[in-house]
């Protein structure tokens, strides 16, 4: 054979390695830092998991009122609790008990 002929394979060769390296390089790159990579990927379960204790949290504290003011409602009077409130708010007592204020 030509040398030519056999440089020029060499060279093809050589070519197609190297193209087939950078392609290599280039998938795994996106694979890893790409925009639906692995690093996103986990970037996104953990704001997943943030978000789902926020949501636990506002959940507990969304039944907390809801309980509060079903208390409260015209035909459920928990009466323990407007008696509390309005102690709380407006400062009334019972004809029974006795007021004692501290002066600092």
């Amino acid at each position: 054979m030509n040398k030519s002929v056999i440089l020029k394979n060499k060279i093809i060769l050589y070519l197609s390695f190297l193209i087939t390296f950078f392609i290599f390089i280039y998938l795994i790159y996106f694979l890893i830092n790409g925009q639906r990579g692995l690093l996103k990927f986990f970037y996104l379960t953990k704001q997943a998991e943030e978000y789902n204790d926020t949501l636990a949290k506002l959940k507990n504290e969304n039944d907390y009122y809801i309980d509060l003011t079903k208390r409260l409602q015209p035909n459920t009077v928990d009466l323990d609790y407007l008696d509390e409130q309005v102690r709380k708010k407006l400062g009334l007592i019972d004809k029974n008990e006795i007021v004692i204020i501290l002066d600092k």
